[in-house]
Formats: C-alpha cells, structure tokens, sequence
C-alpha cells in the first residue's frame, strides 16, 4: 500500500501543478483559505500594508447582488491598493498600463472555501524595462495573496519592499 501511494504522490503534484500554472497563464494567481472570509479580508489589508501600498476603496460585489434580491449568492469582495510611486515608475514605461491601476485583491465564497485571488500583470511585453517592472509588481502581489490566505501569519517576506 506504501508503495502504491508514493508511486501517486508525483501524479498529485503534476496535477496540482497544472492547476496552478492554468490560472497563472490566464493571468490570475489564486490560493485556497481555511480561515473565514473576514479573517482573510483582514490579513490581506495587513500584507497590504505591509508592502508599502495604500488602500483606495473597495467593492463588495456579492452584497450588492444580495440587495438585488438574489439573497444566496455568496460574497465577492474587491480590495483595490495603489503604491504612488511604483504607479508613477509603470507609467513613466508605459502609459498604457494605467488600465491595471489600481491593483487589487478579490476574497470569495466558493464551493465552502475562501478563494484569494489577484490579476498579474503581464511579464511579456516586449518591453524589457516594463517585462523587469512587471515581475518585480507580480512577485509583491503573490507574497500578498499568500500571506493573506496562509495560516502561519509570520510568512511574509519583507524582501520586496521598497
């Protein structure tokens, strides 16, 4: 029996792989939570912080389409963060990337579980100053979502910081 399931564990690995690497090449980074909603709301304005970002605002999509009148759609909730001067260093590159101001967060209710989610900005270009800054962005918004859907609170990494 010991042998058929390590034979598995690369098979499971492969396949959680592919889950994952699937969601980064649609441009999102995603991670389960076991924490409630809020808690995962709370550490991730934490992380938030953490790195030097402020908090803009937020939406709170599924409340809204429950006063609507559908009462048992589950909760969406957008928190949206800009950092000034990383904003004003992408938009010196390229103006155009003013369509993925601000960043943000998304904390869901799906299937029992607390999805947090975020849009990457894309690495490839063909602009080698925007592919850098892009990377650099992406690695920040990663450690967010991680620490924000990890138990262990003592994860993140204060190497990104500016």
């Amino acid at each position: 029996m010991i042998l058929k399931v390590t034979r598995l564990l690369p098979v499971f690995f492969s396949i959680s792989m592919l889950v994952s690497c699937s969601e980064e090449s649609r441009g999102f980074h995603e991670y389960e939570s076991n924490k409630t909603l809020q808690e995962v709301m709370e550490d991730a304005e934490f992380a938030i912080t953490e790195k030097n970002f402020r908090i803009t605002g937020y939406l709170h999509i599924g409340k809204s389409i429950r006063d609507r009148g559908n009462t048992g759609f589950p909760s969406y909730e957008m928190i949206l963060f800009c950092n000034l001067s990383y904003a004003q260093e992408m938009l010196t590159i390229d103006p155009s990337f003013v369509n993925y101001c601000p960043q943000r967060i998304s904390v869901r209710e799906q299937d029992q579980k607390i999805i947090i989610g975020t849009a990457l900005l894309p690495e490839q270009t063909g602009n080698r100053k925007m592919d850098d800054f892009a990377a650099k962005i992406n690695t920040i918004l990663r450690d967010i979502v991680k620490y924000a859907a990890e138990e262990d609170l003592f994860l993140l990494d204060r190497d990104h910081e500016i």
